[in-house]
């Protein structure tokens, strides 16, 4: 496998934004159940893809590509909840080890298109 393509059928909103989470307006317990959520939609969308639980072997980039009205550097939130819900599915760790490379753009399409490369 040297390329995965996914998008996730989610809207991305202030309410995933880096600056909503910075402002601490979130208590724990609902940071905790979006993550939930999040990693949830992402697991469902691989298997209804059939895309196989195959770890990659080699170091990947991946590449997000947002429709939404935030910045390209306000989806860190999101970035790291959709990772975090491809670990042990498609992607061994987040760490340096495995991940070179993270790249933000915008799209025109529905929902957050993501590609995950080998490197």
């Amino acid at each position: 496998m040297d390329k995965v393509e996914i998008v996730l059928p989610i809207k991305i909103n202030s309410k995933l934004s880096l600056n909503r989470l910075y402002s601490c307006r979130y208590h724990w317990s609902v940071r905790e159940r979006r993550a939930r959520e999040i990693h949830q939609k992402v697991i469902l969308q691989l298997i209804s893809k059939k895309i196989p639980k195959k770890l990659f072997d080699t170091k990947i980039s991946i590449d997000f590509f947002w429709n939404s009205r935030l910045d390209l550097d306000n989806h860190g939130y999101a970035t790291k909840l959709i990772i975090d819900g491809l670990k042990g599915y498609l992607v061994k760790d987040d760490n340096r080890k495995y991940i070179s490379k993270i790249s933000h753009s915008f799209w025109n399409g529905k929902g957050v298109k993501i590609v995950i490369s080998r490197v």
